[in-house]
């Protein structure tokens, strides 16, 4: 008997639907239970793309016609505001579900039996808990990106907000969690109105690129408790982790048979190793930045840290080298 939906957002280039198949499969081979008890939903412009790869599960594509994507947008230009219209669109299809929305940029690395069993109301998961607004505000003041945050925390401040009816005040010291993972109980449809209304005003009056992770993220911790999701999926969300990833993916799809691809024990085996570099690439940007900012103290705690992990690896030696070597 189905219970809960896993959806994911694909559109745009094959980039994009490469990590969405990846993500799809590495939850295949980490799902403890039946698979059938999972109903896949996939929201995509080129569902032709997805199928040779994930023909052995049972997937339900959602073509999103040059129609719908227009009308996912409202009347923005906020591209992410179409993950808020495609868990509306799951839960107004499936009411009686729970829903467990994945970016496409996500992969599985352990068992998934907690994330996927029923919901109780008022029991959510998202991805991590990532910082106060105003510790985020300090944060992106250092590396001169202020602007959207300063701006969102200038708006919320003082201005009451309306959740399910109820009046609510925002603060900068609340907290901001990631939206790469959003479990949310069936119960938590009707708040989906007040999700739509606080990602447009968030967006329309910050411009801030995280709009939509707001938005959940003040709503779900006032009216449910936040579990992290983060010991079950990798989010690799940056730049250069989307940067690395994405050529990790070209070369598995080119150099792999199908179904290869499709065995579950090589899927862990792949997703632990590649958890392993997604933990260094991380410690390895820690440390460049602060080499680069002449942070000498965390930039060689950072660099001790990667060459542990992998001594042997020379591509950490040479990126090092070019990050303290004069101009």
């Amino acid at each position: 008997m189905i219970n809960k939906n896993l959806v994911l957002l694909s559109y745009g280039r094959n980039s994009e639907y490469l990590r969405a198949i990846f993500c799809i499969l590495s939850f295949s081979s980490w799902h403890e239970h039946q698979l059938n008890e999972i109903r896949i939903n996939v929201y995509t412009d080129d569902p032709d793309f997805f199928k040779p790869y994930l023909s052995h599960l049972n997937i339900e594509y959602i073509s999103l016609t040059p129609a719908l994507m227009k009308d996912l947008l409202g009347n923005t230009d906020y591209f992410h505001r179409r993950k808020v219209g495609v868990i509306d669109m799951t839960f107004q299809r499936f009411p009686a579900e729970d829903v467990i929305f994945i970016d496409s940029d996500t992969f599985f690395i352990t068992g998934t039996h907690q994330l996927f069993a029923t919901y109780t109301p008022g029991q959510s998961y998202m991805h991590r808990l990532e910082y106060t607004l105003a510790d985020g505000l300090e944060f992106f003041t250092a590396f001169n990106q202020q602007e959207h945050p300063k701006a969102f925390i200038d708006y919320i401040a003082g201005r009451e907000f309306q959740i399910d009816g109820q009046t609510v005040i925002f603060t900068k010291e609340d907290y901001c969690w990631n939206s790469g993972v959003l479990g949310l109980s069936h119960t938590f449809a009707k708040y989906m109105p007040d999700v739509f209304r606080l990602t447009d005003a968030f967006y329309a009056n910050s411009k801030w690129f995280i709009s939509e992770q707001l938005a959940f993220g003040l709503i779900i911790q006032r009216v449910s408790k936040i579990q992290p999701a983060e010991k079950f999926v990798v989010h690799y969300w940056g730049k250069r982790q989307k940067s690395l990833f994405d050529r990790l993916l070209s070369e598995l799809f080119d150099k792999s048979s199908v179904k290869q691809i499709q065995d579950p024990a090589f899927l862990k085996e792949t997703t632990i190793s590649w958890n392993k570099e997604y933990e260094i690439d991380l410690i390895m940007e820690q440390a460049v930045i602060a080499l680069t900012h002449n942070d000498w103290k965390t930039g060689v705690k950072k660099s001790i840290q990667a060459i542990l992990k992998s001594p042997f690896n020379q591509t950490i030696y040479k990126e090092l080298y070019t990050a303290i070597k004069p101009v």
